[in-house]
């Protein structure tokens, strides 16, 4: 004899109607991702921010012929920028300052080139795959910074414009240090080709955690 609740539904049937909604639920919750969500919102406080201080710094720059000194984000929480900006942010999760560069040769306390920079909690963010040897990074940069600073910056790489190496199969520019290290030719010596950027201890052959070829071609 089965047992019935007063409503007319049977136990297994009851069972059987939770179990889905839990199924669903744990679906939903997985498919929403409740963190990935929460350092999303980060990331977008982070954009925003570099875009304030972006206009701030330039309205300052009208001002003063110049960009705030290096110092000057380490001030993050306190109105020091005013009347620029009210307050200096913050990044939202550490609570410690952005990255602020300079440019090479630059006067620490009146540059003329300067890039901020923000680190990303989403790693599937396609902004912070732009600049290259800065995984994860975005910046807002001056007018007259160019993309070899702006590298520099974030990378504390040293980039010339003169040595080049492969990636992904192309002949590209590098940043010139001991690994990868790297060759003044102009077409990498036709060696960005297979089977050199596929074979390990040869040339182009490092993966990166994206699954792209990170390493440049090692001197001949």
């Amino acid at each position: 004899m089965k047992i019935k609740h007063p409503n007319g539904f049977t136990l297994p049937e009851i069972l059987i109607v939770v179990t889905i909604l839990v199924v669903l639920g744990l679906i939903i919750l997985v498919g929403i991702n409740p963190m990935m969500q929460f350092f999303k919102g980060y990331d977008t406080r982070r954009k925003s921010d570099l875009y304030k201080i972006k206009i701030a710094f330039e309205a300052y720059y009208a001002d003063h012929d110049c960009y705030p000194s290096i110092d000057i984000l380490n001030s993050c929480g306190s109105n020091a920028l005013e009347p620029y900006l009210a307050t200096i942010p913050c990044d939202p999760n550490s609570l410690q300052p952005y990255a602020y560069y300079t440019g090479p040769n630059e006067s620490f306390i009146c540059p003329q080139k300067i890039a901020v920079y923000a680190v990303l909690a989403n790693k599937f963010d396609p902004q912070g795959d732009e600049i290259q040897f800065c995984p994860d990074t975005i910046v807002s940069i001056s007018g007259d910074m160019n993309y070899l600073e702006t590298v520099s910056g974030c990378s504390n790489r040293i980039y010339c414009s003169d040595w080049y190496g492969c990636q992904s199969g192309a002949c590209v520019l590098v940043a010139r240090d001991e690994f990868p290290s790297c060759s003044p030719s102009t077409n990498c010596d036709n060696r960005c080709g297979a089977p050199y950027n596929q074979t390990p201890e040869e040339f182009c052959s490092q993966i990166s955690r994206r699954g792209t070829y990170s390493n440049e071609c090692k001197t001949i």
